[in-house]
């Protein structure tokens, strides 16, 4: 049995231009419910005030069998996710310092969660020390964990060596769930190949939207999988409402033009970030132009003032990161660079 775990609703948040007001994301969380979906990561709740709320509604609506927040493999975003009543998904960092610590909060959170998901980054980067740590939280009682090629530089063979040697360093039977980016058009082909060896979910959205340009396209994933003859209790009708809904959001932001930008290896999506995250670490991700809005984080906006000459002390460097997100979930679009240095001027 193969699971599809939609990420529309945190991940589709990072592609570049895009961004949700509340009521938005409260509707394609009720899309997704309506077209079968069971689980869903929707949020990334230490990131801002909106996130919390937006998780809370989705449980209280009952929208989804299975609701998640993503955050970081520490125990602020744990507290931050477990107090929105949802159920907990951690990525590690890109740097693996102290990992007896991150060990150690994740033990915390499964305290918290026995449904505990952890996403080791990145798996072509960090491959033999990613296999090292899948064998250390197989130890502690982790139930699944996501192996994501977040860097986009995944090929099929890779993804099923990686899948077998995993597979092969577990003993407590660990769920694998994948996470392939499209930077190279190859995601659906990638996710394929880690079912064949024995991954039990995959990761996906409405049009393949995330980060850069994305993930594997929710639609095509599941028509493939059909096609292999996997049984997926989705909705096909309620699956197009949901296109349909997604697709007039992006072309009300953005415009027809999306899809050309998001178009794999020339598309200029590929060479654009969008989460805080990602921006903190430079020598992982080459990509120097930013799209803004409730994912930019500090690090994110003080690289864009860099770029102008700009410069502000810790305190109006949060103020200016807060308003920036604000805006960007009132108005529900991303901010350009020309109203980050307006707003910076402000502060």
């Amino acid at each position: 049995m193969v699971q599809l775990i939609d990420d529309t609703l945190r991940e589709g948040l990072q592609s570049p231009g895009i961004s949700f007001k509340i009521e938005e994301k409260l509707k394609i969380a009720e899309l997704l419910g309506k077209a079968g979906i069971e689980s869903a990561v929707v949020s990334y709740p230490s990131a801002h005030w909106s996130e919390k709320k937006i998780t809370q509604e989705i449980i209280n609506k009952k929208y989804l069998k299975n609701v998640y927040g993503l955050g970081r493999a520490i125990k602020k975003d744990i507290d931050e996710i477990f107090n929105t009543g949802a159920h907990i998904a951690l990525h590690l960092p890109f740097k693996y310092d102290n990992l007896d610590n991150v060990i150690e909060d994740i033990k915390y959170s499964l305290k918290k969660d026995e449904l505990t998901t952890v996403a080791l980054v990145d798996v072509v980067t960090n491959k033999s020390l990613i296999l090292d740590i899948l064998k250390k939280l197989d130890e502690i009682g982790l139930k699944k964990v996501q192996l994501p090629d977040t860097t986009g530089n995944a090929n099929p063979k890779f993804m099923r060596d990686l899948i077998k040697e995993a597979m092969k360093s577990i003993k407590n039977n660990i769920d694998i769930e994948v996470h392939c980016h499209n930077d190279y058009g190859l995601s659906v082909s990638n996710c394929l190949a880690a079912i064949e060896e024995g991954a039990s979910s995959v990761s996906v959205t409405v049009y393949g939207i995330g980060e850069r340009n994305g993930i594997a396209d929710l639609y095509v994933m599941y028509n493939a999988l059909k096609k292999e003859g996997y049984k997926l209790d989705l909705v096909e009708e309620r699956l197009l409402d949901l296109y349909e809904y997604v697709g007039e959001l992006i072309l009300n932001k953005i415009g027809y033009k999306f899809f050309f930008y998001n178009f794999p290896i020339v598309g200029i999506n590929t060479k654009t970030m969008t989460a805080g995250t990602h921006a903190s670490f430079l020598s992982v991700f080459s990509q120097d132009i930013f799209s803004v809005n409730v994912y930019a984080g500090r690090s994110l906006i003080k690289k864009i003032l860099e770029k102008y000459g700009v410069s502000l002390n810790e305190e109006k460097l949060n103020s200016l990161v807060e308003i920036v997100k604000n805006i960007s979930v009132n108005e529900g679009r991303a901010l350009t660079y020309d109203e980050v240095l307006k707003l910076s001027k402000e502060v």
